[in-house]
């Protein structure tokens, strides 16, 4: 049955708007409650006013404020409301009727479009970032957190996240809308129908979303068929359905306990703490929860006991088996231990500490020889060797003297190295040019400087003539 045009006319009056407004705005066109889908919001915000104004229809304004057409700001909002709550119940499959909108109605809707804009203004400058790609179906249970995260934070045309594209019921029954719900979102989730224009504007939109984060892995087979139709809500699904089978279940229950059962911690080592051991069994315990297959904490317990084979937590691991506060709760078990080894890394570190203070700082006793041993014939400050007793300067002085006696014997085996090579080199050059004709070479003197130049020199030379 069609709307009277007198239930929006009613309507227009319980946010306020005089006779003379309801006419002008129904003489815009505006005949049924409906109509105010036609235009978008912008036009009903910055035009309407202006084109039902008397002026802009050649019309004087009446004496009477009361019967004059006038549209103000806030009865303007309560409007843009009432047609936004045109489209809200669209969205939910149902047939909106004037009757139903009153000044109640139109406050409620705009708190509803208030937050729309506000987080409009708090993601704007806020980078989405996207999910790592599905690789291994087998890790399926992290992408599919990470992916509805990131789809919570996208709206699409039906101005709420996505993720109401796959929820897993589809028909908005009446079970469904006569169902309470903690926050009006969660309403909208579950009652915005899966058709009409907001649907397959988001539904392409989803697929979008959803192809890169597949295609090179081994998803895409599952998916591939709705590439041409771009069905994102059958994308999801089918690809869900696959990843928690019954198969890939049991699959994946089986890595979880083989998690727990092959962890081992035998101490801290490069890349792998005790936090890393506990993270592993944390792991295995969440994905056994989400699969319905809860670990009991006494199990729980008795795993994560089985894999510690670090001798510093010996005396911890007796405490926890005596101890049915520890026994019963796998998260006070390992916090405990987790203590003791944090508490016993820092005293390790402390103890290490002192024990080079008191070794660099010399002095007599079994803390001076340790310094002695270490530095041997080096350098000392001068409370070092202030520190040293008698004997331990001797042994200082006869490591000093080895120093030397090792020094000369290595610069004087350096020295007839270099001889034997120059020797050699000669006999090699005297080889080489045995064949030419040699110039003798003078006689070097035997004495010294003055017998070359001197006497001897002048005898040699009258001697020769």
């Amino acid at each position: 049955m069609a709307e009277p045009p007198a239930a929006f006319r009613a309507a227009m009056a319980s946010i306020g708007l005089n006779l003379a407004t309801r006419t002008a705005i129904n003489n815009q066109g505006y005949h049924v409650i409906g109509d105010l889908t036609l235009t978008d919001d912008t036009t009903i915000k910055k035009y309407l006013a202006k084109s039902i104004s008397p002026a802009a229809n050649g019309v004087q304004a009446a004496g009477n404020a009361a019967q004059q057409v006038r549209l103000p700001l806030v009865a303007m909002h309560k409007l843009r409301a009432m047609r936004y709550w045109v489209l809200a119940q669209r969205r939910q499959g149902l047939v909106e009727d004037a009757n139903d909108f009153d000044n109640e109605v139109a406050v409620a809707t705009l708190a509803i479009m208030r937050a729309e804009d506000e987080f409009k203004e708090a993601s704007a400058a806020i980078v989405l970032d996207k999910p790592t790609p599905l690789t291994d179906i087998h890790k399926w249970t992290k992408f599919w957190l990470k992916f509805m995260t990131y789809l919570g934070r996208v709206h699409g045309a039906a101005k709420i996240p996505l993720t109401y594209l796959i929820r897993k019921q589809g028909e908005v029954t009446a079970a469904v809308l006569a169902a309470d719900y903690l926050t009006i979102e969660d309403r909208l989730l579950a009652t915005t129908v899966l058709a009409g224009s907001h649907f397959a504007l988001d539904n392409v939109t989803l697929y979008n979303e959803f192809k890169p984060l597949v295609v090179d892995g081994p998803g895409w087979g599952f998916i591939k068929k709705f590439d041409k139709t771009q069905n994102g809500r059958g994308a999801v699904l089918a690809l869900q359905a696959q990843a928690e089978g019954q198969s890939a279940l049991q699959t994946r229950k089986n890595k979880a306990y083989a998690s727990c059962m092959n962890a081992i911690y035998k101490g801290p080592r490069k890349g792998y703490s005790f936090d890393n051991y506990v993270s592993l069994h944390q792991e295995a315990h969440n994905e056994l929860m989400d699969l319905e297959e809860p670990v009991p904490e006494a199990k729980k317990v008795t795993d994560f006991l089985k894999g510690i084979q670090a001798t510093e937590l010996s005396i911890g691991k007796s405490i926890v088996l005596g101890e049915l506060k520890y026994l019963s709760d796998f998260e006070a078990c390992q916090q405990f231990l987790g203590t003791l080894v944090l508490n016993t890394t820092i005293q390790a570190k402390a103890e290490r500490n002192v024990s080079a203070v008191h070794s660099n700082s010399g002095g007599s006793g079994s803390g001076g020889s340790s310094l002695v041993d270490k530095v041997k014939g080096g350098s000392y400050s001068d409370a070092q060797w202030g520190g040293l007793s008698s004997s331990e300067k001797d042994r200082v002085n006869k490591y000093r003297e080895g120093a030397a006696h090792k020094k000369k014997n290595k610069n004087k085996q350096r020295n007839q190295k270099r001889k034997l090579a120059k020797a050699k080199s000669a006999r090699e050059n005297d080889a080489d040019g045995e064949d030419d004709e040699v110039e003798e070479e003078p006689a070097r003197p035997k004495s010294n400087a003055g017998s070359q130049f001197g006497s001897n020199g002048n005898a040699k030379k009258s001697k020769k003539n």
